[in-house]
């Protein structure tokens, strides 16, 4: 759309990632597809109208989304101030929300890999399943990490590498911040949910990851047997 010589592009505000198979049996998905919305810019068009971290977007505007690219596509391509619906899919249930689409801003950012510092040393929680090694944030590792005073989560000291953690792209110096979108504080909440996610006879579970200035969903599946 052109406007005094410009070129406006419609934004929601969404920072997004691919859904895998892994990630698709995570949250009760049938199959990949669609758009993972790994964050939420606060007070964007997406925002106020309710989208949520952990959302997928299967459709905008009448089209199918199979991937990233196709969201930010849709949403480039229709007029800022229009009225959008979005076709999501949300704690095992699909709904509809309605989105005024904002102007001249960033299109939709897809998740990337920051890159995280590791902690130093501390013994602290296993989680044998995953192969991961966690602890609780404490001063020098927020300081080392460079992370703010009231972030919460669990941070990732060591990674099994023959491990599914590491074959699923987690990192030392990730901090997990929900479990299967259930926010976590620390070390012990994380590795209790991880737990509890197992007992329950998933393939996988949801991990969403702080990663440097990124924030990220990695689907982890557990050790057959």
């Amino acid at each position: 759309l052109m406007k005094g010589g410009d070129i406006e592009y419609g934004y929601l505000g969404v920072q997004i990632q691919p859904v895998t198979q892994d990630v698709a049996s995570a949250i009760g998905l049938d199959h990949p597809g669609g758009a993972l919305v790994a964050a939420v810019t606060e007070g964007s068009p997406a925002a106020k109208a309710g989208i949520e971290t952990g959302d997928v977007i299967t459709g905008f505007a009448g089209q199918e989304i199979k991937d990233p690219k196709d969201l930010s596509r849709a949403v480039a391509d229709v007029s800022p101030g229009s009225k959008e619906t979005l076709n999501v899919w949300r704690n095992g249930k699909a709904m509809q929300i309605s989105a005024d689409v904002g102007r001249n801003a960033e299109d939709q950012k897809t998740a990337s890999n920051g890159e995280g510092g590791k902690p130093s040393a501390e013994q602290g929680l296993r989680v044998p399943s995953l192969g991961l090694g966690l602890t609780d944030l404490t001063p020098d590792i927020r300081e080392q990490l460079n992370l703010a005073d009231n972030q919460r989560g669990a941070v990732v000291e060591r990674v099994n590498p023959d491990k599914a953690a590491s074959a699923a792209g987690i990192e030392p110096g990730d901090v997990i911040v929900a479990v299967d979108r259930t926010p976590v504080k620390n070390a012990r909440q994380a590795n209790q949910a991880i737990a509890e996610a197992g007992k329950s006879g998933r393939k996988s579970v949801l991990l969403l990851v702080d990663r440097g200035d990124a924030q990220i969903f990695v689907a982890v599946p557990f050790a057959a047997g």
